[in-house]
């Protein structure tokens, strides 16, 4: 396609774009498989099983979202380093990424497990009482995974800061195959029910997030980690990082705050609703794993030309990237449409529950269409050249202004049930949109500096 062309001299090649991109669409493919093999497993134990850790995935997926977040902005600084061809800082920047993450790995599991039974009344005091059991049992293995959690995610996002996505595909495999083998014997052979599931990712997460540490140690990789147990903790570097991940974690763990307050809505709203949106959120990273690989592409991108010191360069690239991305994510919507009710049905829930799933992800896949790339590779942009700032204010407003009024209003208003919290979720990506729009045209981004 012409209007796809780049010009010779580009920094970066649609060559390297789609082998960059490729991998992390599959990645992304596979921890959405890994998901699905998951609720189908644990469909087994019951639609009331279903229910209960429904409720505490989204309270790890609160937590995942924050680390991601926080590795991504640490590596914005890597990638920036990178791009300036200053190896000295980038190991620096490397290791005090992953001792910062990690660090608060540590101690948001030490608050989730000291304070477990007070999340979950709090959150989720509105739900059925086998439910509520359900989630206690489940909650109390997964809060253990929190520091592996952290120590896989920053050392994903290290090796793609690097140009480097085949290895954290290969990983996500080997968790994912890891995973449902210790599932499949925890639950079925063991009988070990959702304590058993909770347990499995545990494992499947620790071992491989070491074996990544341990591979970045390499001196092949463009950065190589050194000294991680040394004494040598730089408050300079820390706080360029800190600079950048924390906006990036704390809009992320905002988003997710929004999610748990509206998991929070739905878990009023009976089992067959909770089923619903769990099966939705289950199969929607089919759907948004384009989306996701596009935002973890964009912002080593925007980085590295940030880092050059070129921020036309920048924002030639952000238009180039997100035409890819719009093209990309309407053909897989098509194609997630003509495949969606088989499947909804692989769950085996009641027909109401998926009756409410197929709806909602029909209007998940629409709007996906329109608003998913401009709401969020557009904001990766913005995070890459170090405006994570802006990006953090405007996506928290929107979040509670848009997302979660916008929800209470339709389920309890006008009485649209399960359905009205996803209409509420389309629109505060349209208000997002609309303005990091405004924010690219203005070129106030690329005056950023980072390091």
């Amino acid at each position: 396609m012409n209007f796809l062309s780049l010009p010779k001299e580009a920094r970066f090649s649609n060559k390297y774009i789609f082998a960059f991109l490729l991998p992390v669409i599959f990645e992304q493919l596979m921890v959405a498989g890994l998901t699905m093999a998951d609720t189908f497993m644990v469909s087994k134990l019951g639609e009331t099983a279903v229910a209960g850790v429904a409720l505490v995935t989204r309270i790890d997926n609160f937590a995942k979202q924050f680390f991601v977040a926080l590795g991504q902005g640490g590596t914005v600084v890597l990638a920036q380093y990178i791009g300036a061809s200053d190896s000295f800082n980038a190991k620096k920047s490397l290791k005090d990424n992953i001792r910062i993450v990690v660090g608060i790995g540590i101690l948001i599991m030490l608050i989730m497990v000291l304070f477990k039974n007070g999340v979950l009344n709090f959150l989720f005091g509105g739900a059925e009482k086998d439910v509520l059991s359900i989630s206690e049992k489940y909650f109390t293995v997964t809060a253990f995974s929190y520091p592996f959690v952290a120590l896989y995610y920053v050392a994903s996002a290290t090796f793609r800061a690097m140009g480097e996505s085949r290895l954290p595909f290969y990983s996500s495999i080997a968790m994912m195959v890891l995973n449902i083998i210790l599932k499949y014997i925890f639950i079925f052979h063991l009988d070990m029910g959702v304590t058993g599931a909770g347990l499995s990712t545990l494992i499947a997460m620790a071992i491989i997030g070491i074996i990544l540490v341990i591979i970045l140690r390499s001196h092949h990789n463009n950065v190589s980690l050194t000294g991680l147990f040394r004494l040598d903790f730089d408050g300079k570097m820390a706080g360029r990082i800190l600079k950048v991940s924390v906006p990036n974690g704390i809009e992320q763990g905002m988003f997710q705050l929004g999610a748990l307050l509206i998991a929070g809505l739905v878990s009023g709203l009976g089992a067959a609703s909770i089923a619903a949106d769990h099966y939705a959120r289950t199969i929607s990273p089919l759907l948004h794993s384009m989306g996701s690989a596009f935002n973890a592409v964009t912002m080593v991108i925007i980085g590295q030309c940030m880092g050059a010191g070129n921020p036309s360069e920048a924002k030639f690239y952000v238009k180039h990237l997100l035409k890819i991305d719009y093209i990309m994510t309407t053909a897989v919507a098509i194609l997630f449409m003509i495949f969606l009710k088989p499947l909804i049905a692989l769950f085996g829930g009641s027909i109401e529950a998926q009756n409410l799933a197929f709806w909602i992800m029909i209007l998940y896949s629409i709007g996906s269409c329109f608003f998913y790339p401009s709401s969020f590779a557009l904001a990766s942009a913005l995070r890459g050249a170090g405006d994570t700032r802006f990006v953090m204010v405007i996506s928290t407003l929107s979040m509670f202004l848009f997302r979660i009024g916008a929800a209470y209003i339709f389920v309890h208003l006008f009485k649209m049930g399960v359905i009205g919290t996803w209409v509420a979720m389309v629109s505060d990506w349209l208000i997002r949109s609309a303005i990091f729009f405004i924010r690219y045209i203005r070129g106030k981004w690329q005056q950023n500096k980072v390091i």
